[in-house]
Parts: C-alpha cells; structure tokens; sequence
C-alpha cells in the first residue's frame, strides 16, 4: 500500500485537492475533520480542553470552535502556550485514529492511502509517508480564499499563518508541488498528473 502525505498552508486549497483525489478512487482522511470529531464526540477530550481553556469553550453537542480560536491564535506567548497545550490534547488521538485507519487498509489490500493534514511537517510526521503533496499558492489568494469562507481578519489569517511552516521550507520538503494559484481546470490538470505519477510508482513494501 502507498501511504501519502498532503499537506500545505491555510488557504492553499489542500481540501480541494483530497476532494479531486477522492473522486479519483482514492481514499483520503482529513486530520482536520478527524480531529474536530474527536474534540466534539470524545467527552474525555472535551473535559481537558475545558480544563485548559475554560467551561466557556462547551457547548451544546460541541465546542465553540469561535472561542477556542480566540484563546489559541494570537501575538501573545499566551496564545502560543495554550495552542501548544491544545495538541498536546489532540493530536495523539487524531494520530492514533489514523494509524487504526492505516491498518485497517493494509489489511483489506487498499491500493493508496491519503492522509490531509496541514501540520504534517511541523509534527514531524513527514517520515512516516511514502510520499509527501505540497499545495501551494500565492499569499494574497490564501488571504482572499481564508477570509472568504471564514469572514476573518487580515490579522486573524497572518496569526494561523504564523503558527504553520513558510511555504518555501514545505516545498524544499516535499516529493511532489500541486501549484494552485490558477483556475480550477488548472489546478485539476496538475493534481492529475501528480496522481498518475504515484500511481504509477512502485509500491515501496512491495519493493521490500
């Protein structure tokens, strides 16, 4: 089986491209999602985040995802700190779940497994892919794209930005680049040709 990463900044389009790869037959998990389902169905989890971040962060069959951003994105080494201590909470269990979903595909003979996560370099993760998938595009569209779907503020965005990995030290660490700062047809013609590539190449356990 090929394990690959996709990763790549705040409004680089990463969920666009698992959308495109998911069409294509593969199958792709997103750490955001994984992680917001754990944050809201896992009452351990939401105790502790509670705990860190105050009872405010409940509510009703959740969190207020609004508020948490608040407390975590910012200037201050507060914010810094209590992001910190945020995945420290989240992100074992997120990597615990993939690594079952990982199995689980092993076992059944799945051809390709995709994991999306926007963090991937900055927890090291990286080593654990056959293959890694930067998305890329220029800041000024991540800017747009952000506060397009999110109404956040120049600040807010540069504070999320702040918090992940320039591009260019993603790209120096990637096996293949998905440049997304053209039309959609564009972008869909690059992740096919990346796609073929890897599905072409040999599967590296098979290999061993």
């Amino acid at each position: 089986m090929k394990l690959i990463g996709l990763t790549g900044g705040i409004g680089t389009g990463k969920t666009t491209v698992a959308n495109m790869l998911r069409e294509r037959g593969w199958v792709v998990y997103s750490s955001d999602e994984t992680a917001r389902e754990i944050m809201t169905t896992n009452d351990e989890v939401r105790e502790e985040i509670a705990e860190l971040l105050g009872p405010e962060v409940l509510v009703e069959g959740g969190l207020n995802r609004e508020k948490i951003a608040e407390l975590v994105f910012g200037e201050t080494q507060e914010h810094a700190d209590r992001l910190e201590a945020l995945d420290r909470i989240v992100h074992p269990r997120v990597l615990e779940r993939h690594m079952e979903q990982i199995e689980e595909h092993e076992e059944a003979g799945t051809a390709i497994v995709v994991i999306e996560s926007a963090l991937l370099f900055e927890v090291g993760l990286e080593e654990g892919f056959d293959w890694v998938v930067v998305v890329d595009a220029p800041n000024d569209l991540r800017m747009e794209r952000v506060q397009a779907r999110s109404g956040l503020t120049d600040q807010q965005v540069q504070a999320r930005m702040k918090e992940q990995l320039p591009m260019p030290e993603k790209r120096a660490m990637a096996d293949f680049v998905v440049e997304n700062g053209g039309s959609l047809e564009d972008l869909e013609r690059s992740v096919h040709k990346i796609a073929t590539i890897l599905e072409a190449l040999p599967d590296p356990e098979a290999a061993d």
